[in-house]
C-alpha cells in the first residue's frame, strides 16, 4: 500500500510506511542499545520542552508510528495516537495493548479544535520540503491543541547538515538534508498560529545532532 500519493510534495521516503513487513522492521528499529540512547535523548529534549507549556493531562502523538514514544507520552496524561499507515498502527497497538490509536491525516486530523492540550509531532518535518505543506501540519496541530504544540526539525547548524550539503554540491548525494534555520521554523509557526518558541537542542552541544526540538504556545487564551 503506498502511503503518500506520488503527486503529494512529502519526501517519497514517506509511502514505504504503509508496508508492512517495513512496519515490522521499523518497531523494532528502536529497541538496539543506539535505538534506546537516541529515544532517551529525544525524550530528554521533550521533558525540557513541556517545561515551559506548564501542567497539561492530554496528549496526542502524530504521527505516532509504531508507538516509538506512546509509554513515554502516556505518562503525561489522556494520550491518542494517530497515524496514516494502517500498517504502521497494528505494529504500534500489538506493543501498547490499551493505548488509543487512530488513522488520520495530519492536513486534517480526526479531532475537535482544542481537543488535547499538547500536540507532538516527532520524527516527521525532516521528510517535508514544501513549506505550505508544513505549515498546513502545523496549523492543525494547532487546531487540536488547547495549550501548545511541540515539533522536532532538522536545523542548519549541526555537522550533518553542513557535510550533507557539501555531498549534495558534489554529487555524491540526491539532495541535501531538509534543514532550517530558527528564524525559518518561527516564523512557520507564527503562521500557524504557534507563537512563543523555544528551542531546546536534542544533543549538546547541538552541533552534534541535527534533531532540534521546538515548543510554541497556541496563540490567544487557552481553554482548559
Amino acid at each position: 500500500m503506498r502511503v503518500v500519493p506520488e503527486d503529494d510534495p512529502r519526501d517519497p521516503k514517506l509511502s514505504v510506511y504503509g508496508d508492512a513487513e517495513h512496519a515490522r522492521a521499523y518497531a523494532t528499529r528502536w529497541d538496539s542499545g543506539r535505538g534506546r540512547a537516541r529515544d532517551a535523548r529525544k525524550q530528554r529534549a521533550l521533558e525540557a520542552s513541556f517545561e515551559h507549556l506548564g501542567a497539561f493531562g492530554s496528549v496526542l502523538d502524530a504521527p505516532c508510528g509504531t508507538g516509538r514514544m506512546t509509554k513515554f507520552l502516556g505518562t503525561r496524561g489522556t494520550y491518542i495516537g494517530i497515524d496514516l499507515a494502517p500498517a504502521m498502527l497494528r505494529e504500534a497497538r500489538a506493543r501498547h495493548a490499551d493505548a488509543r490509536y487512530v488513522v488520520g491525516d495530519l492536513t486534517r486530523l480526526p479531532l475537535a479544535d482544542r481537543s488535547v492540550d499538547v500536540a507532538v509531532c516527532i520524527r516527521l518535518m525532516h521528510l517535508v520540503r514544501d513549506p505550505v505543506l508544513r505549515v498546513s501540519f502545523l496549523r492543525e496541530l494547532a487546531r487540536v491543541s488547547r495549550v501548545g504544540v511541540v515539533v522536532d526539525f532538522r536545523h542548519d547548524r549541526a555537522l550533518r547538515t553542513w557535510f550533507g550539503r557539501v555531498r549534495a554540491r558534489l554529487g555524491l548525494r540526491a539532495r541535501a538534508h531538509n534543514a532550517h534555520a530558527r528564524e525559518t521554523v518561527a516564523a512557520e509557526l507564527a503562521q500557524a498560529g504557534l507563537v512563543d518558541p523555544r528551542f531546546v537542542a536534542v544533543r549538546t552541544p547541538a552541533a552534534l545532532s541535527d534533531k532540534m526540538v521546538v515548543v510554541a504556545r497556541r496563540a490567544g487564551p487557552s481553554a482548559r
